[in-house]
């Protein structure tokens, strides 16, 4: 339909520069997109503190990495409206190096080989700020995926994602949480990760 008001786009005649929309996946950043994993427990519970509850849900293995799915769960017990307003922002929670307050939200996992991550460090990498970092980079690293949260009057449930890239090595794998604001004592759960690695043999491609 042509238009009296607004003239016509000029044609674009160079496509070479264009951005299709596709890119690059990061294996260390995210899961596989075109794979369906093999579900695994155990489901099981890694925290409790008077208001909250922090359980493992079960864990998604790749082809070539492991995603820990996990719940946070806080009650509000016996505080007015305003306390429960402001809980409820502080259990959203942030990630990373740029919270640094003391009681945080801090995840780690303790692998069978002795690696020890944790997501204070920038991309799974060593702070080089803290004093028992290593020289050298782990080969693996975690970081969080996804993740969000909903809730009401009484009750909020936040939804975390752990993907620890690549594959565990054999041995146990601990996942340890810390909430010191929340009353949560460091706190940990464990698993098998050689029984983990050997379930990606089960991974099956998403798309023929």
């Amino acid at each position: 339909m042509r238009s009296v008001f607004f003239s016509s786009d000029p044609v674009d005649d160079d496509d070479g520069d264009r951005f299709d929309g596709r890119s690059e996946r990061i294996p260390s950043f995210e899961p596989p997109r075109d794979e369906i994993p093999v579900l695994s427990g155990p489901a099981g519970l890694l925290a409790r503190a008077d208001d909250v509850v922090i359980a493992l849900m079960g864990v998604r293995v790749f082809s070539d990495g492991v995603e820990f799915l996990l719940d946070r769960h806080l009650r509000r017990g016996g505080r007015d409206p305003r306390e429960w307003q402001l809980a409820q922002m502080d259990f959203a929670g942030h990630f990373g190096v740029a919270d640094r307050t003391p009681g945080r939200l801090r995840w780690g996992l303790s692998l069978g080989d002795g690696q020890r991550l944790l997501l204070d460090d920038p991309f799974g990498f060593p702070d080089p700020h803290r004093h028992d970092a290593p020289s050298e980079p782990q080969r693996h690293t975690v970081r969080v995926t996804g993740g969000g949260g909903s809730g009401g009057g009484d009750d909020y449930t936040m939804h975390d994602g752990l993907w620890l890239w690549p594959l565990p090595p054999e041995g146990p794998l601990d996942i340890v949480v810390q909430w010191t604001t929340f009353g949560v004592a460091e706190s940990r759960f464990s698993l098998d990760g050689g029984h983990l690695r050997a379930l990606a043999a089960g991974v099956r491609p998403l798309w023929d």
